[in-house]
């Protein structure tokens, strides 16, 4: 009765597991695509950079200047969120990391458990068994003795 309980447990720690492995796939993903969208701002900001230097080369009116200067405080803000994004993604994936390797170390310690219990009945059962054979060969032998 108590391994078909921790049968169950077990069963029910497998698919807690993959849910948190599930979540951890999806925090991973996410913080791979802000990862992304960060490194595409800060091209984006290194080409506007290059391009308006090309430009600026024949001489920039003071509004364009300032259009310029502008702009690139403006990709600097979003790269700062952008950042900020990066790293609080990094951090959730952390987090559901280590949940989901805790539910994995907890599963594997009840499957160990289990295991346990079902070698210790087998040895159980082993036992009984030659004990069983241990009696019918000594009540041979005393029947044999007797006749």
């Amino acid at each position: 009765m108590a391994n078909k309980q921790l049968e169950l447990l077990v069963k029910v720690q497998l698919e807690r597991e993959e849910k948190l492995q599930a979540n951890f796939v999806q925090a991973l993903q996410y913080s791979r695509q802000a990862e992304q969208k960060y490194q595409g701002l800060a091209d984006y900001r290194t080409e506007y950079i290059q391009q308006s230097q090309q430009q600026g080369s024949s001489g920039l009116q003071s509004r364009q200047y300032n259009q310029f200067v502008n702009f690139i405080a403006k990709l600097d803000q979003a790269l700062e969120q952008q950042a900020r994004q990066v790293s609080q993604a990094q951090a959730v994936m952390e987090q559901r990391r280590q949940q989901w390797l805790a539910m994995q170390k907890k599963r594997k310690a009840m499957e160990y458990l289990l295991e346990q219990q079902r070698q210790q009945a087998l040895t159980k059962a082993a036992r009984a068994e030659q004990q069983m054979q241990d009696e019918v060969a000594m009540q041979q032998f005393v029947r044999r003795q007797s006749s």
